[in-house]
């Protein structure tokens, strides 16, 4: 998930905006808000972190690092903390030395947090546009603290929310397709490719294929012959190293002599996130069509599609 917030309160876009821009954001009176935090330069680096945890565990926000100091006004029967007046300059070095750190006391680390800096002679001004989180919660390394933004303030998160925050973590969701063209009448080629369906990456792919009721498989990759209690088969397995994002599959090539009867196509798959599932294909070389298919939870179960085939 994307984030703007830096053009959202500054109404420009990041890349056009300078820093007479947070100068004359902070000519008024400026109060923080569930999405903005405002930290002096003077702030200490272990102070931001819990404010980037609950930023990443809540709708995300934006945390401004030389802002001015704060101060209070009395509005009616409420005293009201607000940001006004000139900034104040950090000393933290530069947006990668501030990446560093954050990498290194966020756990998980958050991938998307998107820094803007304004170096000067006086010191530094760092905006950090963080996004709502794909795999919350988020913890503060250096106090191993799960916080919440709650109004203007990053809180500790109770026990339940911090398991509900887990149950609601993001994880890539493989599947398969599958192309098949005659070659003559005893053969067919097969395109299988193995997809993300997600924007969440999937690393530590592996994937079996199995081929019930054919005679034969070419394919570069090293099919074996199986007796299975399901029915005889030609099965391979293999993992990539890559990371599989959502314009990028992974392709099994091969061709089959068939035995002029339908035959199924079995692709199961995982990877670091996800548990094992797959997807089955039933061809009809009579009909030139996938005549079934199916997953862990839909279709005809895979065992009396088998059995079917194979009567």
């Amino acid at each position: 998930m994307n984030s703007n917030y830096i053009e959202k309160i500054f109404s420009k876009p990041r890349i056009e905006l300078r820093l007479s821009d947070i100068e004359e954001y902070f000519s008024s009176p400026q109060e923080e808000s569930s999405v903005v935090e405002f930290k002096s330069g003077e702030v200490e680096i272990n102070d931001i972190f819990k404010e980037i945890t609950a930023f990443l565990n809540t709708e995300g926000g934006l945390l401004i690092i030389g802002a001015p100091r704060e101060t209070r006004e009395i509005r009616g029967k409420n005293i009201i903390k607000v940001c006004q007046g000139d900034l104040t300059f950090s000393n933290f070095k530069n947006k990668d030395w501030l990446y560093q750190r954050i990498a290194s006391n966020v756990v998980p680390t958050p991938t998307n947090l998107k820094i803007e800096e304004f170096l000067t002679e006086k010191g530094n001004v760092f905006l950090i546009d963080i996004p709502q989180s794909q795999t919350p919660p988020h913890q503060c390394s250096a106090d191993g603290k799960y916080y919440l933004r709650l109004e203007r303030d990053a809180k500790p998160a109770p026990h339940g929310i911090i398991q509900a925050l887990f149950n609601k973590r993001r994880v890539p969701k493989l599947s398969a397709n599958i192309t098949i063209t005659e070659i003559d009448a005893k053969n067919d080629k097969i395109v299988i490719n193995i997809i993300n369906e997600s924007q969440i990456p999937a690393d530590k792919v592996a994937f079996i294929i199995d081929i019930y009721n054919v005679a034969n498989i070419n394919s570069q990759h090293e099919f074996r012959f199986y007796e299975d209690l399901l029915g005889n088969k030609f099965s391979m397995s293999s993992h990539v190293k890559q990371v599989l994002v959502q314009i990028i599959s992974i392709p099994i090539l091969l061709n089959v002599q068939h035995l002029s009867k339908d035959y199924l196509i079995f692709v199961g798959f995982w990877c670091k996130d996800l548990d094992f599932e797959f997807k089955y294909f039933t061809y009809s070389p009579f009909e030139k069509k996938i005549v079934s298919e199916g997953t862990i939870l839909e279709g005809v179960l895979l065992e009396h599609e088998l059995n079917r085939i194979q009567e």
